[in-house]
């Protein structure tokens, strides 16, 4: 994993760069990140979700002191409504020059309503114990500085096809949770619909709206042809995972995982 000494910015591939970001409230997590994919042709940048609070001026400085300009930051992908994804969008959006915006800004539609509409609503903590918990959503930037461009599940269109990337709804963690896959590197950009949940462990943690769903939706994601796969929480393994290498985990180790950490694991990245 390549560092950049001058601010924390992590080159996985020769152009996707991840930052670590905040989590909430300016404050730093281990193993949170935000994630660049810069394109050469015509030049620009995208970026994959924002972090939390505090997290745009962390990525602003991160891509201007290691050589890329943020000015040429073109679209944000975000995976799904939630402060610690969305926090730092407004104060990035801010940051740019005039003459870039509005930044365009890509979300599943039905999240792009709980956005919007500034309202916390409710997260469940553990499949099995139904903990409820309020949650709200990052600071939604104005029109001048950003314009949402809803991404509907069962469309023809794909708005995000000029930058080769796939949308894959990805409900469950969210109603409108999106995932993305950026076909010429086989990178997935999972946000919360697939997790790294141990060192070498994949699968999906113990938040969601609808913890059935974000299953099936992770199953799904599971099974789908990516050959990198970028979560942001939790860390990073920068290791190839196609599918012929990712080894099931056994029913029993599933079972307990999911009845006491509320964690359900899908596949491990093999032993090196």
């Amino acid at each position: 994993m390549a560092v950049h000494a001058k601010s924390s910015l992590i080159r996985l591939l020769d152009n996707i760069y991840a930052v670590p970001v905040t989590i909430a409230a300016y404050t730093r997590f281990p193993g949170v990140y935000a994630f660049i994919l810069v394109r050469q042709d015509p030049p620009g940048i995208i970026l994959f979700d924002t972090g939390g609070l505090g997290s745009g001026r962390i990525i602003y400085n991160a891509m201007k002191a290691n050589g890329l300009n943020p000015d040429d930051l073109k679209a944000v992908a975000i995976t799904h409504w939630h402060a610690d994804h969305t926090g730092g969008l407004a104060e990035l959006a801010k940051m740019l020059d005039p003459a870039s915006k509005p930044l365009k800004v890509y979300m599943g539609d039905k999240d792009i309503i709980l956005m919007l509409d500034r309202k916390p609503h409710k997260l469940v903590i553990h499949p099995n114990l139904h903990i409820p918990v309020a949650y709200m959503p990052g600071r939604t930037p104005p029109p001048e500085d950003a314009e949402f461009i809803p991404l509907t599940p069962g469309s023809d269109e794909n708005p995000l096809s000029e930058w080769d990337i796939e949308y894959i709804p990805t409900p469950g963690h969210t109603p409108g949770h999106t995932s993305y896959l950026h076909r010429p590197t086989g990178s997935l950009f999972s946000g919360c619909g697939l997790s790294l949940i141990g060192k070498n462990t994949v699968g999906i943690h113990f938040m969601s709206t609808d913890h059935k769903k974000a299953l099936e939706s992770a199953r799904m994601l599971a099974k789908t042809d990516f050959t990198y796969h970028w979560p942001v929480h939790w860390g990073i393994n920068m290791a190839k995972i196609p599918r012929d290498k990712r080894v099931p985990v056994r029913k029993d180790a599933v079972f307990w995982t999911y009845r006491i950490l509320g964690f359900y694991p899908l596949f491990r990245y093999p032993a090196t």
